[in-house]
């Protein structure tokens, strides 16, 4: 079976588990190569992957920017997900390996340029219709990307007034930015940056919470697209990079 070495980039947090996604990495002696996407999936289907049988396998939660390695059965591209990769599903403890981590120096190695994105205005901000991702010059479903500019961040829980809902209320997160001269919306998927900047979340009565970004020009975004729902796929902000703290200088 294959073994593939990439570099964590996404690690979302999905209904029954996880979308773990990034780069391939090639070893050059002296340096990293960089290679395609990849999307780790539990079925031929792109089905997500456990969370304990990743952490199990792993030894701990994949973190982002931690260079793993992995082996999988074989390729199992999809129309609208052209990266997936089928992992082998027994997931014995220790059958996945780590080898560090990427500095945030180097982050921008991994930057996507000049990507054909999401542009589907017949759908709207926060979606394109299904058969949009076969239409692209190059059918993608992950980038990571540096927006022109972050809008705004928002949480808030409104009433689930959908007909035979499950729960009677629902939890948003979504993130606005400005790429390619065009507003896109996704919804924040990224556990980390939840537990960070709102642990909390707001209850249906309280305002909408405004995340401040310490330093939102350097951001960075993995952004993916949903698999197929009611005719569309959703854009989904999977990894959000903030630059680290600057440290005081010794006295």
């Amino acid at each position: 079976m294959p073994s593939k070495i990439m570099v964590v980039l996404a690690n979302s947090a999905k209904s029954n588990g996880r979308c773990l996604a990034g780069k391939e990495l090639f070893d050059n002696g002296t340096q990293w190569g960089i290679g395609g996407w990849i999307r780790p999936v539990f079925t031929k289907e792109g089905g997500e992957m456990p969370t304990y049988s990743m952490s199990r396998a792993l030894g701990h939660d994949p973190k982002l920017l931690e260079v793993i390695e992995i082996p999988f059965v074989e390729a199992a591209p999809l129309s609208c997900q052209p990266e997936n990769w089928l992992v082998e599903t027994s997931l014995k403890a220790g059958s996945w390996k780590s080898h560090g981590m990427i500095e945030w120096n180097d982050i921008g190695h991994f930057i996507d340029k000049r990507v054909e994105f999401w542009h589907d205005t017949s759908s709207g901000r926060r979606r394109v219709s299904v058969g949009f991702p076969e239409r692209m010059k190059a059918p993608a479903s992950l980038y990571l990307i540096k927006p022109d500019k972050i809008n705004s961040v928002a949480v808030w829980t409104e009433r689930n007034t959908y007909p035979g809902a499950a729960k009677p209320t629902k939890r948003k997160r979504e993130l606005s930015i400005m790429y390619q001269g065009t507003v896109h919306e996704f919804a924040i998927e990224d556990p980390k940056f939840s537990d960070k900047h709102y642990p909390q979340f707001p209850g249906v009565d309280q305002p909408t919470k405004v995340v401040t970004l310490p330093k939102p020009d350097e951001t960075l975004l993995c952004v993916s697209l949903t698999g197929p729902w009611y005719g569309y796929h959703y854009k989904i902000a999977a990894g959000i990079f903030e630059p680290p703290p600057v440290k005081a200088k010794d006295q």
